[in-house]
């Protein structure tokens, strides 16, 4: 049971949030591709990588990725209703978990646990460039460099609260280890429309409800 509910702690690491910015970004409607590399520390060398791919149309956001405890599994998000589904399959069987996300209102007034820094510098992520920035948590030894697009809205992932931008590398630590998250694929292009939906053959269910069919299959 502890081990289910912090899969999908590190599962919604990637944008199950909805975090509110004052400045304007441009619409953004296209295709992400990060590698994620899971190392022990932040010095060590990654012991497993695997990719995280995430499409929006702007107001829905997709996300495909894969874990080792459930497999493959895809996050829809709807940014304008404040909700989102995690569609994954379990013993032959398809499931949307219904998660509700916070509201405006109260993300806007909940702290930050980053602290940031704009800096000098900037890198290019396939041929778009980020600019550099210094962060800082209670959880990190000294402040990280990482790198955004500034004129992209961070609510597509929502990884760092209070980042001026969308994240194109950064680090996040877990009880599993330190995920270092690095965009390696950029395109801006229409996506299908049928990609934010919830196809029929998922039973729709809440967290609770899904937990406790886990309990009576162990």
């Amino acid at each position: 049971m502890k081990n289910l509910k912090r899969f999908f702690l590190i599962l919604i690491l990637f944008g199950c949030s909805n975090f509110s910015f004052s400045q304007n970004y441009k619409p953004f409607e296209g295709k992400l591709v990060y590698k994620v590399e899971l190392s022990d520390s932040f010095s060590k060398k990654p012991i497993e990588t695997k990719f995280v791919t995430l499409f929006t149309d702007d107001k829905m956001v997709r996300v495909e990725s894969e874990t080792n405890q459930l497999g493959s599994q895809i996050l829809i998000k709807h940014l304008i209703l404040n909700k989102y589904y995690i569609l994954l399959e379990v013993n032959n069987q398809k499931y949307a978990i219904q998660h509700l996300m916070e509201s405006d209102s109260a993300a806007q007034n909940s702290p930050s646990k980053y602290t940031f820094t704009k800096k000098f510098g900037s890198k290019r992520f396939d041929g778009k460039k980020a600019k550099k920035i210094s962060v800082y948590a209670k959880y990190f030894a000294e402040p990280i460099d990482m790198y955004y697009f500034k004129n992209l809205n961070p609510k597509f992932l929502d990884a760092l609260k209070g980042i001026p931008g969308l994240p194109a590398e950064y680090y996040l630590q877990t009880e599993d280890g330190v995920f270092h998250y690095t965009l390696i694929q950029y395109s801006e292009e229409k996506q299908p429309t049928d990609l934010y939906g919830i196809p029929s053959s998922y039973k729709k269910l809440s967290f609770d409800e899904f937990m406790e069919i886990m309990m009576q299959q162990q």
